[in-house]
């Protein structure tokens, strides 16, 4: 062998034992240092990690009674499909489910085909659509369908704008809360408490680890973590309130309809507890079903009465006479007045030279005291206080009561603040426009805000924070938050005067008062009557705020019937039929004074 090959012949043999372990330490990376990871990669291709939804907690009232729970329903998912059988399978889906073959492209577009993830396709479907399903199982592969909780509300319309409805989680929703865990699939809270309250319902989602066969298809099961129920909310809502105040309301409206009036249609209601601010009853007509929210939806947005508007809290009208309290009390603490001073009304007065004012219906009152002209809601005596007290200490006072801010109300969102008549929120108030504020007109309020008045009107002047949640409970019993009444302002009036207002108040439900058909209830009902002007060519507001029983209140209540007329032509009867109803008994019907 020459000098030449055997070099070459070492070259060589250097080569192979250099490529050998190569090789061989390649080897032993794989097989040694990422054996881990690798097997990992390959039980991947068999397991499958599937979530087990959790049971959203409850929703009770203050004695138990539930108004929103689950029910078991069937949830369509994908999970390994085919690409080559994707088109196929698509289109057998969208016949079976009736849904677009390119939403079902959308949300699996939105998974990007990972194939360790059920894609959700439609959830709640009836067991009609299930046997379809299994029938074409075999035209179906990575088609899955399993039992997960639906939200059911037992109740329907009852209380819906307190609940609210939950819904598929929106893609701005999505982005803001997946690093929290959630899906692009998930069902959460869209309104109500149901939205406020999402991360104290939403409970802990479990994990079924399975093995699974080429197509997608479940073969066994290989370990579970169980999921954790939501919690329970347990609200200060009456639920038997709610239900009397929702039918009351109805009925008044149904039989204004029927009487000719065709502008009526809407109204609200708030029951507080004055003693504690919790919300006993909270109320918007009409409502909606929260269990087909969506499927109903082209026609709540297309009702001209937007059901979907929480009209307790969102709805804002003038306040009219139920104001009067107001100016009754700033003209009290303020000197203007004591209860001895009487005014004198002839029907008509003028103001500032040349502003005429009347009573309603020219109706010469005579000489009265505060007393009176809160029983008689007499417009020449409270155009008077509004005259002496001035726009700004009209609307210091209207402040005090709560109007013109946000009451607090934290439980569910979308309160608004309204607005109070006076120099310090109108750059175009003129003088003479003190007298309007001083009966109530110009200003813009809530139902919420004057249920939050009437409350203060019962208690001496304690604003108590409006609360709708009560405790919360985990999914064992254990309370794991309770609301305190919590007080957001004390008023310093003089006692005197608070007792001279609630004989203004007792003497309106008392024989010759606005509200005098409630004085045949069997409790005591102190409160105010008010009609608000509503706009050119449109029935006055009706309204009424009081509270029951008088002499210890238990509840204070607002009405509102839009477009309703007189206090006592609707505000008056709804509030005559929430108090029969509630405090049982089958009163007479009595005749309805202005």
């Amino acid at each position: 062998m020459t000098k030449s090959l055997r070099r070459r012949m070492r070259v060589f043999v250097v080569v192979v034992i250099l490529t050998v372990l190569v090789l061989t330490a390649r080897l032993a990376w794989l097989q040694i240092y990422q054996y881990d990871h690798y097997t990992a990669k390959a039980e991947g291709n068999r397991l499958r990690d599937l979530p087990i939804l959790a049971t959203r907690g409850e929703i009770k009232d203050r004695t138990g009674q539930i108004l929103a729970t689950n029910r078991p329903g069937y949830t369509v998912s994908l999970l390994g499909l085919d690409r080559q059988k994707a088109a196929d399978v698509i289109r057998y889906l969208s016949e079976i489910l009736a849904i677009e073959e390119e939403e079902i492209r959308e949300k699996i577009a939105k998974q990007q085909f990972k194939s360790y993830a059920p894609i959700q396709i439609a959830t709640d479907v009836s067991p009609e659509i299930v046997a379809q399903l299994e029938e074409r199982r075999l035209d179906l592969p990575g088609v899955i369908y399993e039992t997960q909780p639906v939200r059911e509300y037992p109740r329907q319309s009852v209380a819906a704008h307190i609940l609210g409805y939950v819904g598929v989680i929106r893609e701005n929703q999505y982005q803001e809360l997946k690093r929290e865990g959630y899906r692009f699939t998930d069902i959460i809270g869209q309104s109500g408490l149901e939205a406020t309250y999402e991360k104290y319902l939403r409970g802990q989602d479990g994990t079924l680890r399975v093995e699974t066969n080429r197509f997608g298809n479940r073969v066994r099961e290989l370990e579970r973590i169980n999921p954790v129920p939501g919690n329970t909310l347990h609200l200060t809502l009456d639920l038997q309130l709610q239900e009397i105040a929702e039918n009351a309301l109805a009925q008044v409206i149904a039989e204004l309809k029927e009487s000719g009036n065709d502008q009526v249609g809407k109204g609200a209601v708030v029951a507080l507890d004055p003693s504690t601010g919790g919300i006993l009853a909270l109320v918007s007509y009409p409502a909606y079903n929260p269990n087909t929210f969506y499927q109903d939806y082209n026609e709540i947005r297309d009702n001209p009465d937007k059901p979907e508007i929480n009209k307790a809290i969102q709805g804002t009208y003038p306040i009219g006479s139920t104001f009067k309290p107001v100016g009754a009390m700033a003209a009290l603490e303020e000197g203007s007045i004591t209860e001895k001073t009487h005014i004198s009304c002839g029907g008509v007065k003028t103001f500032f030279g040349s502003d005429r004012r009347r009573c309603y219906g020219y109706t010469a009152h005579g000489a009265l005291n505060v007393v009176g002209a809160l029983q008689k809601s007499c417009n020449i005596f409270f155009y008077e206080m509004g005259y002496r007290l001035g726009g700004e200490r009209l609307g210091q006072y209207a402040k005090d009561f709560g109007f013109g801010d946000l009451v607090g109300l934290t439980d569910i969102r979308g309160e608004v603040p309204g607005l109070i008549n006076s120099p310090e929120t109108r750059s175009d108030f003129m003088p003479g426009d003190v007298l309007s504020a001083a009966i109530g007109q110009g200003h813009a309020i809530t139902p919420l805000q004057l249920a939050n008045y009437g409350a203060m009107l019962a208690n001496g002047g304690i604003h108590y924070r409006p609360h709708l949640v009560k405790e919360i409970t985990d999914y064992t019993g254990q309370v794991i938050f309770v609301q305190e009444p919590e007080i957001l302002k004390k008023l310093d009036y003089e006692q005197k005067h608070w007792e001279i207002i609630h004989r203004g108040l007792e003497a309106v439900t008392e024989p010759g008062g606005t509200g005098s058909s409630l004085r045949t209830l069997p409790v005591k009902v102190a409160g105010k009557t008010g009609s608000a002007e509503a706009g050119p060519n449109k029935i006055s507001h009706s309204l009424f705020v009081g509270y029951a029983p008088s002499e210890a209140p238990e509840i204070a209540l607002a009405v509102v019937v839009e477009n309703g007329g007189l206090g006592g032509d609707a505000a008056v009867p709804t509030a005559k039929l929430i108090f029969e109803a509630y405090y049982g008994e089958d009163i007479p019907e009595g005749n309805e004074e202005m």
